[in-house]
């Protein structure tokens, strides 16, 4: 009996201070915080299945997903916000994330198994979101919310080669897409805890949709290899901030 009473007061002393905690709400509050993560490819596809001819020789492109050519790598973002009422936020993010384009087998040329690689090997994009966050809880240590976010991506330049190593032929640096600004939307879902008055910890996540970038429709008879789809992702951050 106790330890049952032990328990249930060390309970009471740990929930209590954060259910009355933060009773004014986040109204008035500017926010600062930094985040660190990475990013999965959920889908579209980077390069569409065509047939044509290149150096003179038949060639067949299969169907090639974002996800089969770019892996997970470091996202970092800066991340600005203020309350507009007790249990609302707006936020602004600067973003960027780079990562590198791995080679894939691709189809064939002449019948003999091809290539693809990407140049330069990493993709890279800085941008800039916007959002409105509405938080299920705001007046406790734990805070949760859903964000509807807009935003733009500027992407650099991507060239692209084939080669066939059996078929001895190749071409390289092929310009696949322009650089560019791409819109963004999505919806983050995310929480908070608060380590004091003004410190914070949290994690953050959601899905990404953006546009595809401007095509170059460089290799004639092959112009449908580049028409790329919209591209949905998944980001998944850790922050540390501060509220004052």
């Amino acid at each position: 009996m106790k330890a049952r009473s032990w328990l249930l007061t060390a309970a009471l002393v740990a929930v209590l201070p954060t259910v009355g905690y933060g009773a004014e709400g986040l109204e008035g509050k500017f926010m600062v915080a930094a985040q660190v993560g990475t990013q999965s490819e959920v889908s579209g596809n980077l390069i569409q299945g065509s047939l044509g001819t290149l150096v003179n020789q038949p060639i067949v492109i299969e169907t090639q997903g974002y996800r089969d050519i770019y892996g997970p790598d470091v996202r970092v973002q800066l991340l600005l916000g203020y309350g507009v009422s007790s249990n609302s936020e707006i936020v602004a993010r600067a973003t960027y994330y780079k990562t590198e384009a791995e080679g894939v087998a691709a189809g064939l040329l002449s019948g003999k198994p091809l290539l693809v690689f990407f140049e330069p090997y990493d993709y890279e994009e800085v941008g800039f979101e916007f959002g409105y966050r509405f938080y299920l809880a705001s007046q406790t240590r734990l805070k949760s919310w859903i964000a509807p976010i807009v935003g733009v991506r500027f992407l650099h330049e991507i060239l692209m080669t084939l080669a066939s190593q059996e078929a001895g032929s190749s071409i390289v640096n092929i310009p696949f897409s322009k650089e560019g600004a791409v819109p963004v939307f999505g919806l983050d879902l995310g929480f908070s805890f608060d380590l004091g008055q003004h410190m914070f910890i949290g994690v953050d996540t959601g899905i990404r949709y953006q546009t595809a970038p401007p095509q170059f429709d460089f290799l004639p008879g092959l112009t449908k290899i580049d028409d790329s789809d919209g591209r949905w992702t998944a980001p998944v951050v850790g922050s540390i901030g501060f509220r004052f």
